[in-house]
Protein backbone atom coordinates (compact mmCIF):
# COMPACT_ATOMS: atom_id res chain seq x y z
CA UNK A 1 0.00 0.00 0.00
CA UNK A 2 1.66 3.28 -0.65
CA UNK A 3 2.17 5.51 2.07
CA UNK A 4 0.66 8.54 1.71
CA UNK A 5 -2.80 6.32 1.49
CA UNK A 6 -1.68 4.54 4.86
CA UNK A 7 -1.24 8.01 6.83
CA UNK A 8 -4.43 9.42 6.36
CA UNK A 9 -5.64 6.94 9.33
CA UNK A 10 -2.77 7.86 11.59
CA UNK A 11 -4.17 8.39 15.15
CA UNK A 12 -7.51 6.36 14.00
CA UNK A 13 -8.61 2.87 15.11
CA UNK A 14 -7.91 0.91 12.28
CA UNK A 15 -7.96 -2.99 11.29
CA UNK A 16 -5.57 -4.06 8.63
CA UNK A 17 -4.47 -7.00 6.44
CA UNK A 18 -0.45 -7.44 6.04
CA UNK A 19 1.05 -9.57 3.56
CA UNK A 20 0.77 -12.93 5.16
CA UNK A 21 -3.34 -12.63 5.60
CA UNK A 22 -2.48 -11.48 9.42
CA UNK A 23 -5.68 -9.61 10.22
CA UNK A 24 -4.82 -7.14 13.30
CA UNK A 25 -6.74 -4.39 14.49
CA UNK A 26 -5.42 -1.12 16.45
CA UNK A 27 -4.69 2.37 16.65
CA UNK A 28 -2.18 3.51 13.64
CA UNK A 29 1.06 5.28 14.69
CA UNK A 30 4.30 6.26 12.74
CA UNK A 31 7.17 5.25 14.60
CA UNK A 32 9.00 8.46 15.73
CA UNK A 33 6.77 9.82 17.29
CA UNK A 34 7.20 12.80 20.30
CA UNK A 35 5.26 10.05 22.60
CA UNK A 36 7.47 6.89 21.94
CA UNK A 37 10.70 8.75 23.07
CA UNK A 38 11.28 6.40 25.95
CA UNK A 39 11.04 3.36 23.99
CA UNK A 40 13.95 3.20 21.17
CA UNK A 41 12.37 0.16 19.11
CA UNK A 42 9.02 2.94 18.50
CA UNK A 43 11.61 5.59 18.37
CA UNK A 44 14.44 4.91 16.24
CA UNK A 45 13.11 3.36 13.12
CA UNK A 46 12.42 5.97 9.97
CA UNK A 47 9.29 5.23 7.33
CA UNK A 48 7.87 2.25 9.85
CA UNK A 49 3.98 2.30 11.11
CA UNK A 50 3.33 0.59 14.09
CA UNK A 51 -0.59 -0.84 15.43
CA UNK A 52 -1.20 -0.12 19.05
CA UNK A 53 -3.72 -2.14 21.06
CA UNK A 54 -3.58 -3.88 24.49
CA UNK A 55 -1.96 -7.52 23.59
CA UNK A 56 0.77 -5.78 21.24
CA UNK A 57 2.64 -3.17 19.45
CA UNK A 58 3.22 -4.31 15.79
CA UNK A 59 6.34 -2.75 13.83
CA UNK A 60 5.65 -2.76 10.11
CA UNK A 61 6.06 -1.42 6.37
CA UNK A 62 3.80 0.19 4.50
CA UNK A 63 4.64 -1.93 1.45
CA UNK A 64 3.46 -4.77 3.96
CA UNK A 65 -0.36 -3.86 4.13
CA UNK A 66 -2.38 -5.47 1.58
CA UNK A 67 -6.00 -3.91 3.12
CA UNK A 68 -6.91 -1.16 5.86
CA UNK A 69 -10.61 -0.67 6.92
CA UNK A 70 -11.55 2.02 9.38
CA UNK A 71 -13.56 1.11 12.85
CA UNK A 72 -16.40 2.81 14.22
CA UNK A 73 -16.04 2.05 17.44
Amino acid sequence: MRRDKLEKFIGKRVTIVLNDSDEITGELHKTGEDMFKKDANLYIPKNYYTLINPKCHLIFRSSHVKKIQLNKC
